[in-house]
């Protein structure tokens, strides 16, 4: 078998990819297709994503097709993917609801844009492609259990095109939903979407390990934690999953799958373990297909020995062993017993019967989802329920028992689905909190052998603690969200118990709930950021807010509240400087002023000073004086109170504006020198590097030049390199010896007029 294996491995798959030799590490036997559409000047980038899923595919299964453009026609790509348990699209996305006409059908949309010759010239290009949508995709007859990757498309994760508007929550699980619907149609039971993310993580995952298709998705590194689940409309019983950029938008990762689907029953590819063979199974099973069936005592095949039973047609049997082997007088025997009948047992001729369903169920994925529920009457997780999938059909039954094996409860039923939930009670009371078991077993209508499954759940009716306000309930916080980038956000922290969700509720001064959210929560520190938006979006008027949270742990049970202050105050904002740098101390033409500025959203008074690095005002602007709304601006030449040119250093543009009710104050820093050097540490280590960035305040006609004076060492030096007009950078490893003490780095360099510039930096030497 496994010659024969390799044997087939080696063929070349004609006009659709190449199969590749059974490596020792491949442990599948899965079937990986692997699409580029025509994508026009993007498809180069698509085909070199698609060689790296390629090359995580091929550590794991020998079986994998590439179908590239300009060769990925519709009929190549339908006759490659027949039977696939994973199949991979790169290429253009046209889904629905888009800017573009409705079609009722789905013919054009959400399915793959494909290599068609449009202009009739003979030839397949990267730039001429047609849409195959829903009809089309239902089409692919994909393996059981397959699994569908789509990557970097349009809509198909909820996004929209780039350059277009952002979708809204509804109009983005819409476009989850309809993308998805014919993938499943044509035997998909699982749809992920990643419009960032290639898919080589996902394979290495459904290659390597045990786990819901669920939880893999969440396990992947661009997992963003804004995770919300809906039921799907276009295909029932399936449940779409959405985990946006933020909390607001980014609908970028999605996943419509049944919630039972595991990995191993996507790459395991048992496929239908209920099917008949086509020659008979020893053992196995079987049926007698005559009217009557000679039944011997012998293997002997000699039907007219005294003695010799019938068994009449239908009648099923198990296959033992084989008997007498065929020969050109006599035709081959097995042993038999009968299934139903114990009483039958002997000898039939092969012959006489046909094969039948002999390979036993296997559990492909049970599901029992967060695990844990709350039997305690207010109305949220009341009963654990546990879903699943065997190959085939069969009759199942399961139980649910304490830690000491007792069964509190029991379902039976018959499908190759099942689904059971447990209400927690024994006698109509609720059992006490603790950890349940739950086992799972199903046998197929031939006997062939039971398959099982169990876990672990967790009765849990108390919510979890929450601690480690930050900033404590005690501490109002201020803050402006009106996109200056200063102080946009309110950040609040918690501590809960265990892991979760929080709910957050921010209501007005008059109580009036503005704003809810419900954010995942892990066991541990939480935080919360809140935009000043209420729930449609708006921003809120300035005002006084209460922002209360509330942990609700897996099993649906609410903590108690915990609650702080928060105050909204858009008077004042994008307080800015044109210059980061200026040097108006040399007095030449070069880097003389900034222009500050601030803006107010409503007449205020205000004071606007300059401050120097050890808080001190310099020079001052408005001192208690009436501004209107609107931007103020001062260009500051470096000369402070009493017009005298202040000295090199860092300094504050600091504003403070109050409308009588509310105070603010916002700052922005900007530096005086020739050079503003940052380093890389703020402690010199001798035979340590170091990296030294200098921006310049004005334009240089000469490569920046970095001086090293390092105690008890000669002064030495490098060029440094230019990293933009105003930038220079070096790394440089100071020498071993010397002494502690402080070593002072000097930046040199001539400006556009041939003046030599410099600025000093010290820093403490270990």
């Amino acid at each position: 078998m496994r010659n024969l294996a390799a044997a087939i491995a080696v063929v070349l798959v004609a006009a659709l990819g190449v199969a590749t030799p059974v490596d020792a590490a491949q442990t599948s036997t899965a079937k990986v297709v692997i699409i580029v559409g025509a994508t026009h000047g993007a498809t180069a980038g698509y085909r070199s994503n698609a060689d790296a899923a390629y090359a995580e595919a091929i550590k794991h299964t020998a079986r994998v097709t590439k179908v590239y453009s300009p060769n990925a026609t519709w009929a190549k790509v339908k006759a490659a993917v027949a039977g696939a348990n994973i199949v991979i699209y790169f290429g253009h996305g046209n889904g629905w609801p888009s800017p573009y006409t409705y079609d009722p059908t789905y013919a054009t949309k959400d399915g793959m844009g494909l290599n068609y010759d449009l202009n009739g010239d003979g030839k397949l290009t990267d730039y001429e492609n047609k849409y195959y949508g829903e009809p089309s995709m239902a089409q692919l007859g994909l393996a059981p259990n397959a699994i569908v990757m789509l990557h970097n498309l349009c809509y198909a994760s909820g996004n929209s095109e780039p350059g277009m508007a952002a979708p809204s929550v509804s109009v983005a699980r819409q476009r989850i939903d309809n993308y998805a619907a014919g993938f499943i149609k044509g035997g998909a039971r699982a749809v992920i979407a990643d419009g960032h993310m290639g898919p080589a993580p996902y394979l290495a995952a459904l290659f390597t390990s045990g786990r819901s298709i669920v939880d893999l998705w969440r396990s992947m590194p661009n997992f963003h934690g804004h995770e919300a689940a809906f039921g799907s409309t276009r295909s029932p019983g399936y449940t779409a999953y959405s985990d946006p950029d933020t909390t607001s938008g980014g609908y970028y990762r999605s996943l419509v799958t049944k919630p039972t689907l595991t990995s191993t029953a996507v790459t395991g590819a048992v496929g239908d373990t209920g099917l008949d063979p086509i020659t008979l199974a020893v053992p196995g099973r079987a049926v007698v297909a005559p009217a009557a069936a000679p039944l011997m005592t012998t293997g002997s095949g000699d039907t007219t020995a005294a003695g010799t039973l019938s068994v009449p047609q239908g009648t099923r049997l198990k296959v033992i062993a084989r008997g007498v082997p065929s020969t050109p007088d006599s035709p081959s025997t097995v042993l038999v017993e009968g299934l139903d009948d114990p009483s039958i047992d002997g000898y039939v001729l092969a012959s006489d019967l046909t094969p039948k369903d002999s390979r036993a169920p296997v559990l492909l994925a049970a599901d029992a989802g967060a695990g844990r529920f709350s039997p305690n009457g207010d109305s949220r997780s009341e009963a654990q329920a546990v879903d699943g999938v065997f190959s085939e059909t069969v009759h199942w039954t399961i139980r649910f028992r304490d830690s000491a094996g007792h069964v509190l409860a029991t379902s039976t039923g018959d499908g190759d689905e099942f689904s059971a939930s447990w209400n927690g009670l024994v006698d109509g009371a609720a059992v006490p909190d603790g950890t349940y078991n739950w086992t799972i077993s199903g046998t197929d209508a031939w006997q062939n052998g039971t398959a099982t499954g169990s876990g672990a759940i967790v009765v849990d009716t108390v919510g979890p603690a929450a601690s480690g306000l930050v900033p404590a309930a005690a501490t109002p916080s201020v803050f402006a969200p009106n996109g200056d980038g200063v102080r946009d956000t309110a950040v609040t922290s918690v501590n809960l118990a265990e892991a979760g969700s929080l709910l957050v509720r921010i209501t007005n001064g008059s109580d009036a709930t503005v704003r809810t959210m419900t954010v995942p929560a892990k066991a541990g520190s939480n935080s919360v950021a809140w935009d000043g938006r209420s729930s449609a979006g708006a921003l809120l008027p300035d005002g006084n807010y209460t922002i209360r949270l509330t942990g609700r742990d897996l099993a649906g049970n609410d903590g108690s509240a915990v609650s702080r202050q928060l105050t909204v105050v858009r008077l004042l904002g994008f307080v800015t400087t044109s210059y980061s740098v200026i040097y108006p101390q040399d007095l030449d033409r070069l880097a003389p002023t900034t222009s500050l500025s601030f803006t107010l959203t409503r007449p205020a008074t205000v004071t606007w000073t300059i401050r120097n690095s050890a808080g001190t005002v310099v020079a001052t602007r408005l001192a208690n004086a009436a501004a209107t709304a609107g931007t103020q601006t001062w260009l500051f030449d470096g000369r402070g109170t009493g017009g005298a040119m202040l000295p090199r250093g860092t300094f504050t543009s600091y504003v403070t504006a109050s409308d009588g009710t509310v105070t603010i104050s916002q700052s922005r820093t900007f530096e005086m020198n020739a050079f503003s050097i940052t380093p890389s540490t703020t402690v010199a280590r001798r035979g340590s590097k170091i990296t030294i960035t200098a921006r310049s305040a004005e334009g240089l006609s000469t490569a920046a030049r970095l001086y090293v004076y390092q105690p008890g060492k000669t002064v030495w030096s490098v060029l440094m390199s230019r990293v933009d007009p105003r930038s220079s950078r070096a790394t440089i490893t100071l020498k071993t010896g010397g002494s502690a003490g402080t070593v002072t780095f000097k930046v040199w360099a001539r400006d556009t007029d041939g003046r030599a510039q410099f600025t000093k930096l010290a820093l403490p030497l270990r």
